[in-house]
């Protein structure tokens, strides 16, 4: 399905990763009848497949005892932490950018955000599945309810002094911060980038303790954190 998802992106927006489509003052590719249509059977391909998928990680007591108290994350961890994302959200941490300091759309959508606090691999599996069915609703009221119009206003001139801003994004992984300093000519001076990843790898090494070896991959690939920092 993540590869289905990657050709709609490149078919509708010319870019799997959709990297450098949005830009200051709007984004740089609109959203075509073409596009629609191709999105609209992506969409119905992942309600039909979806299903299905959570039945089988449910319904199979194998996957249970692996998953069900294992990496246990202590929810006041969480919060000393900072913990945002998927992995947050599943200790309890009931915090997501979207829905407490939201941003365009989300600021005029119907978002809702999912938290369990049972803290372990099989809370962040369903914090994921139940995010993957309520961004299939997002998807579909966007695209419903999207305007006709320019996709780009003219960005103003620099302000001949220098400027600075701060900002927060939800990102896969979590709450994404920049800080930006512009020059009085307008051009990037300083800045500042962390990574939601930053604040999950000290909570991994907790986690995994008191967890067979066997276990490690699981807690691993349930926090999914960037190996590189760059999660933006």
């Amino acid at each position: 399905m993540r590869e289905e998802v990657l050709q709609t992106a490149r078919a509708c927006f010319g870019h799997r990763l959709m990297m450098d489509k949005v830009l200051p003052g709007g984004v740089a590719a609109d959203l075509t009848k073409e596009g629609r249509e191709r999105l609209a059977h992506m969409l119905a391909h992942i309600h039909e497949r979806l299903p299905r998928l959570i039945e089988v990680y449910d319904n199979t007591p194998s996957l249970q005892d692996r998953t069900r108290k294992t990496g246990w994350l202590d929810p006041a961890l969480a919060k000393s932490f900072a913990s945002g994302g998927f992995i947050g959200r599943a200790a309890g941490r009931a915090f997501d950018v979207r829905a407490c300091l939201p941003f365009a759309p989300y600021d005029a959508l119907p978002f809702k955000m999912q938290v369990l606090d049972r803290g372990d691999v099989d809370a962040r599996v369903w914090i994921r599945i139940k995010e993957a069915q309520h961004c299939l609703e997002l998807i579909e009221h966007i695209v419903r309810e999207m305007p006709e119009g320019e996709i780009m206003a003219a960005v103003p001139a620099a302000a001949g002094e220098t400027r600075e801003g701060l900002a927060l994004a939800e990102a896969f992984r979590g709450d994404v911060l920049i800080w930006l300093r512009l020059d009085a000519q307008g051009r990037i001076r300083r800045c500042h980038a962390r990574d939601a990843s930053v604040f999950q790898w000290p909570l991994l090494e907790a986690v995994i303790h008191n967890n067979i070896i066997a276990d490690f991959p699981l807690c691993n690939k349930s926090f999914n954190c960037s190996y590189s920092g760059h999660d933006l």
